[in-house]
């Protein structure tokens, strides 16, 4: 069979309650809200087709509670749901009540491989963001189907865990639907993409101090120039006190300015000698 975890997903990445089932801070039903006759066919005509669903314990919980005694809406639907065979992923779950539902416990990873491997059409994954993870460490998913919604929930379980593994994905279709809902499919790329800008736009080292250098406030990598004009002494004493220090003055300014245009702090300027500060080497050796 073939696994495809599909999901209704908001546009800051939550998966979490698009019904009525609850969410912790009370913002579900955020999918229904926007759902027309269009979405509706489309994903009944998803779920209708599937050979067997494969959920979450959460999830399986969720559904278990509301199909069961479902008695609005679409019947066809209905019975579909309550017929399909159903896998429940739990090492926890003791017992399941609802109607050709079997418990994944253990080893989870085998036990969907194995049912991938039965001949068949498609093993639906909704939702389930926890089962999500496992599925992919193993590289059991074949096809992503997401629903993106025209919503910004603020809060909720997001369909991929933070700092998960990097999986590079091939863009394999599209569609918008009149409600702002639109559908990405995907389908994992074994291959790492790369281009031409990869190299492009590669920081250097100095870009990095320096951006490192701006952020923190609390400790700052610095390039610290000094710098003086060689034989100070004997071209003073060749031009004398007054004309030496006229040099001086403006040998200051020109200094000054050179160290204002490459981002650099003027520390001080003792005698002929100055000192500053620059967030990077490059900087201070262009000054």
């Amino acid at each position: 069979m073939k696994l495809v975890v599909t999901a209704f997903v908001t546009l800051d990445g939550v998966v979490e309650a698009p019904g009525f089932d609850e969410h912790r801070t009370g913002r579900n039903a955020w999918a229904l809200r926007v759902q027309t006759d269009e979405d509706e066919v489309y994903n009944k005509g998803q779920a209708m087709s599937a050979d067997a669903l494969l959920l979450g314990r959460r999830t399986w919980q969720i559904w278990a509670a509301f199909w069961p005694t479902a008695s609005g809406g679409d019947l066809e639907m209905i019975e579909k749901m309550n017929a399909v065979p159903k896998y429940v992923a739990s090492n926890t779950l003791k017992r399941a009540d609802w109607s050709n539902t079997t418990i994944l416990s253990g080893d989870v990873a085998t036990q969907v491989g194995n049912l991938k491997a039965q001949p068949g059409g498609e093993l639906l994954v909704y939702g389930s963001p926890d089962l999500v993870d496992e599925l992919l460490r193993h590289d059991l998913v074949d096809e992503f189907r997401v629903l993106v919604y025209p919503v910004i929930l603020g809060s909720g379980k997001r369909l991929f865990r933070d700092r998960i593994d990097t999986h590079h994905l091939r863009l394999v279709d599209t569609r918008a639907f009149g409600s702002g809902v639109v559908l990405l499919t995907y389908a994992p790329d074994p291959e790492v993409p790369t281009s031409r800008f990869v190299e492009e736009y590669q920081w250097t080292r100095e870009q990095i101090r320096s951006l490192q250098a701006a952020e923190d406030i609390e400790r700052t990598l610095a390039t610290v120039l000094f710098a003086d004009i060689v034989d100070s002494t004997g071209r003073a004493a060749a031009m004398g006190d007054r004309a030496w220090g006229k040099l001086l003055e403006q040998h200051q300014r020109v200094v000054h300015g050179e160290i204002e245009r490459w981002h650099g702090q003027n520390v001080e300027f003792a005698g002929d000698g100055v000192m500053a500060v620059f967030d990077s080497p490059t900087r201070a050796l262009s000054s």
